[in-house]
């Protein structure tokens, strides 16, 4: 787990990607965020329970702004496995955030608060049919409901995207959004032949995910890595699984043909005298019916 974790952080950390991925999924493709406007944001905070204080730390965040005024704080959380209590967690994470920014504006630190929005991005096969909204994790009691604000969470699933959806992709999430919605539903993979601008991050994701090693293999085996595409590595792979199939191929040809020497070989010495049909079954690892059956000795 926590290789797909760093996996996905490495590659969703570029600007260009991360840009990419809120415009699709918020925006429908509208280029609204430039990635020269992102800048990383702190990743950790901290709350405390049962008089302790723990720390949580988001997967990718970043601070939108303009001329060095945050415009907004937006952040991406890879989910693998299906979380019942997801929009808890989430809420935590933008709270504290909140938090933070009330703490800083109390203390002249903060000229202006923002909105925080963070996505779940879900790679995982299990359809979820789980909380997607904060008052959907509890029961709220009759007559409360008008007084409980609840919080919807803004989910994505990467199996359920569409060929169109998938389009609207620019960065190398593209490749990484074909490959695992071809993955998770079981249907043929046919990779764009668009040049990767992070080729060794997409791979390392794409292997961990899909447990894998081809792929990984066959991108080190490549004298030149610059500007690659999934097709030419993807076709590597194919290539090799024929070539693969061919050696089998020859490899039982060349046993079938061993035997059947063999066979002759015995079927002379029973002719010539020298053995019995029943030791040369024997020699054959064969009965005595299945040897006159091969040979053609029957009668």
């Amino acid at each position: 787990m926590a290789q797909k974790d760093l996996t996905t952080k490495t590659l969703e950390s570029y600007n260009e990607v991360f840009a990419d991925i809120v415009n699709v999924l918020l925006f429908n493709g509208k280029r609204l965020i430039e990635p020269d406007r992102l800048v990383s944001a702190q990743k950790d905070s901290h709350y405390k329970a049962d008089g302790k204080i723990y720390s949580q730390e988001r997967d990718v965040s970043k601070f939108w702004q303009n001329a060095n005024i945050n415009i907004a704080l937006l952040g991406v959380e890879n989910q693998v496995a299906v979380d019942e209590l997801m929009p808890l967690r989430i809420f935590s994470y933008d709270g504290a955030e909140y938090r933070n920014q009330y703490r800083l504006k109390k203390n002249g630190k903060l000229k202006n608060c923002y909105p925080v929005i963070t996505l779940v991005l879900y790679f995982g096969s299990e359809n979820w049919n789980y909380s997607k909204n904060l008052c959907s994790c509890f029961e709220v009691p009759d007559g409360l409901e008008k007084f409980v604000n609840d919080y919807k969470m803004n989910f994505y699933a990467v199996k359920d995207m569409t060929d169109a959806d998938i389009e609207k992709f620019t960065s190398d999430f593209r490749v990484i959004a074909e490959f695992f919605n071809a993955l998770l539903n079981k249907k043929s993979y046919h990779p764009t032949n668009r040049r990767l601008e992070h080729p060794e991050e997409v791979i390392d994701m794409i292997s961990v995910f899909s447990g894998d090693e081809r792929f990984r293999n066959e991108y080190n085996s490549m004298s030149e890595k610059g500007g690659i595409t999934m097709c030419e590595i993807y076709d590597k792979i194919l290539r090799q699984g024929e070539e693969k199939g061919i050696e089998k191929g020859i490899e039982k040809g060349i046993e079938k043909g061993k035997a059947e020497g063999i066979l002759m070989t015995l079927v002379s010495l029973v002719k010539k005298g020298l053995l019995t049909i029943s030791q040369a079954a024997e020699e054959a690892q064969m009965s005595v019916e299945e040897f006159k059956l091969q040979s053609g000795l029957i009668g």
